[in-house]
Order: C-alpha cells, then structure tokens, then sequence
C-alpha cells in the first residue's frame, strides 16, 4: 500500500471506520499551509488506543478534519528504556526529547540534580516534541513524560516499576554499557545520565547506598554532552 510514506498524524480521539476527527488548529496550519496537502489528499492518522488508519482529509474555510476510511497497523504501545535526565538548555532538550522518542523510550523523567541549570520545564513542549518526533518515525504511542521531580524522587519512581538502574557515571572507564546491554530487556531499566558538570558525589553515594537493581557503567572513553550521553544509552537498547 505504501502507507508509510504519507504524512502521519497524531491524535488522541477516537479512531473507527467513518470517524470524522476534527484536527487542531496547529495540526490544520501545517497541513494547510505548512504540507500544503489539498481536501481528499491521503493521510495516516493514529494513536496506541486505536491504531493506525487510513484518511481522507476534509478542508473548511481553516479547520482540516480526517474521514477514517481502513485500518492499516492494529493499536500498539512501544515498550522501551526509561530515561532519568537533567533539563538542559531549551534548544538542547527539545533534540534530546525528539531524538529520545525516536529511540524509543517509554517514559521520560527531568530530574533536579546538584548541578542542574534549568529548574523549570515546559511540559506540553516536551510533549509537542514527542508527537512529532512519533509522526515522523512510524512510532504508534507518545512516551510517558512524568513531572519534574528530585534526582531522589525519580530514581524511586522507577525503582517501585521495578526497574533495573543503569547509571552512566562519566567517571567510570569500566564495565561499558555495550558489554552487557544485549542481557537486559529495554523495558525492565530505567537509565540515568547526569547534568552539565556531571554527577555530584553525593548523587553516585545516594545511589550506591540505597538501590539494589543497580548496574554502574561507562559510556566508554569519551565525556558526552548530557543530551548526547542520553542517546548513546539510548540507542543499544531500541
């Protein structure tokens, strides 16, 4: 059918045969006057509660609505790593947020750290920045983007999922994350880079002392920029 190749579109309503869905005003610019896609033009629009469907896009005045015609890809939600991150820079999260989704991270936790610099976030821009990154990649669900919260609150988030802890300590030169990331299934951890300026030692001391599923590795010979640690984690295990 080649329906990958048309333009996907997310939406949380309700998805069945003959569906009309009103689209946002947003989601309507960009097709109109971004896409300049034309009334009866094909579309994919989806969401993980009812699949992936075939369209038929209905223009009035400036208001686009998608007609449901064929289901193509039954519902799904992707089951991936858990990302613990310090926000960084505005520029330099809306990537990290973007390239995360596409690596297939399930749940996305900002965390204050020691030597966290932005304290503040934007979560409907984080979400923004992962419906687009999901449209873009074929990707059926939008992670989970938890609330900001302390390092320690956040670590015990994911701890009560029962999830094993992958700290990236940029100090460490030994085990890597590559020698043991192929034994771990990508659901079951939740991984941990630091802020600018790295961990504080009393984050590594927090989490040696309090956490048993632990695993502390290195990302290997080089230190990363936060949001570049975050995807070389991410990547090994999508």
């Amino acid at each position: 059918m080649g329906y990958q190749f048309k333009t996907r579109i997310y939406s949380e309503s309700s998805l069945e045969k003959n569906t009309n869905v009103i689209l946002s005003l947003k989601q309507s610019h960009k097709i109109i006057n971004v896409l300049r896609m034309k009334a009866n033009d094909d579309i994919i629009i989806f969401n993980s509660n009812y699949g992936e469907w075939l369209g038929k896009i209905i223009i009035q005045k400036s208001i686009v609505s998608v007609i449901c015609s064929n289901i193509i890809k039954q519902p799904k939600i992707e089951s991936g790593p858990s990302l613990i991150f310090s926000p960084i820079k505005q520029a330099r999260t809306d990537w990290l947020i973007e390239k995360a989704t596409e690596c297939g991270v399930e749940n996305l936790l900002p965390s204050l750290m020691k030597r966290t610099v932005v304290r503040k976030i934007n979560l409907e821009r984080f979400k923004n920045n992962t419906i687009g990154a999901a449209e873009q990649t074929g990707r059926m669900s939008i992670p989970n983007i938890e609330p900001i919260r302390n390092y320690e609150e956040q670590i015990k988030f994911c701890v009560d999922l029962n999830k094993t802890i992958i700290f990236c300590d940029e100090l460490r030169l030994s085990p890597l994350i590559s020698d043991f990331h192929q034994e771990l299934n990508a659901k079951d951890i939740a991984i941990v880079v630091g802020p600018e300026g790295g961990f504080d030692d009393s984050e590594r001391d927090y989490i040696q002392t309090n956490i048993e599923n632990l695993i502390e590795c290195s990302l290997g010979p080089r230190i990363y920029r936060a949001e570049t640690a975050a995807l070389v984690a991410l990547a090994l295990f999508q």
